[in-house]
């Protein structure tokens, strides 16, 4: 069921700005997936990324359960660590999946929400460009690359901040999608690796480490965010959107 359009009030200090993107909203066709045509596969992964990977994290639960044994811890943690990334991801853009238009009204204080700047194709190239490639990487090369595992888990320690610290204070929310696998998930594993990886690190392995996860963290989410941002990329679904313009009314 599409959720009903009353008219939505701005949050306070946005000037009406959301409400006027609501109303523009109502106009629309009430049906946010495409229709399918050609290119569908690029188009299907613009809207269900974050499903194939819970599909994906089944099949690794499933495999990690038989060969997880015979892995050093090192490795073992860099696989948990994709592992976490695949439920962080579920919690907030499937269920309760309303990141995207946090992200867009709390941080950007955007007045289009359901697009700008956060789109449905930089939220895939920034979680499954710069996500899986590199959560991937670091657990198949594990020792061999300390120095990429570091940057990842730097990556997991940025949504921590980001979650835990940051939404909660300029949002004033007391829970945000993606809070709960940060607290227990990310955080642990972040923990957990650095423990065990710092004194097999060497010096090279700790710079490298800490730039390339700065560049991730910055250019690998908040750039990618500004490179593809477009005020005519395809709106966000309404259930991705409406309840943080709620929150954001109320706060």
């Amino acid at each position: 069921m599409v959720p009903e359009r009353g008219p939505l009030q701005a949050p306070r200090g946005r000037g009406g700005t959301l409400m006027a993107a609501a109303s523009r909203r109502a106009g629309e066709s009430t049906r946010r997936h495409y229709t399918p045509q050609r290119g569908d596969a690029m188009r299907f992964m613009e809207r269900h990324w974050f499903d194939v990977g819970a599909g994906l994290g089944i099949v690794l639960i499933i495999w990690l359960a038989f060969t997880a044994s015979s892995m050093t811890t090192l490795t073992l943690v860099l696989w948990l660590s994709l592992l976490s990334l695949f439920a962080h991801q579920v919690e907030e853009w499937r269920w309760p999946g309303w990141f995207p238009g946090m992200l867009n009204v709390v941080l950007f204080r955007s007045d289009d929400p359901w697009r700008f700047p956060l789109n449905v194709r930089s939220g895939l190239a920034v979680n499954v460009g710069v996500g899986w490639i590199g959560y991937l990487l670091a657990a198949l090369l594990a020792q061999n690359a300390l120095w990429l595992g570091l940057a990842t888990v730097l990556v997991s320690l940025g949504n921590c901040i980001l979650h835990l610290i940051v939404i909660p204070i300029r949002g004033r929310m007391p829970y945000n999608p993606g809070m709960v696998t940060s607290l227990l998930l990310f955080a642990p594993i972040v923990v957990w690796f650095l423990v065990i990886a710092w004194p097999l690190m060497s010096v090279t392995d700790v710079v490298v480490g800490l730039v390339l996860g700065l560049i991730l963290n910055i250019g690998g989410v908040v750039g990618l965010i500004r490179v593809l941002e477009s005020r005519d990329a395809p709106p966000f679904e309404d259930r991705q959107v409406l309840p943080a313009m709620r929150f954001a009314r109320s706060s």
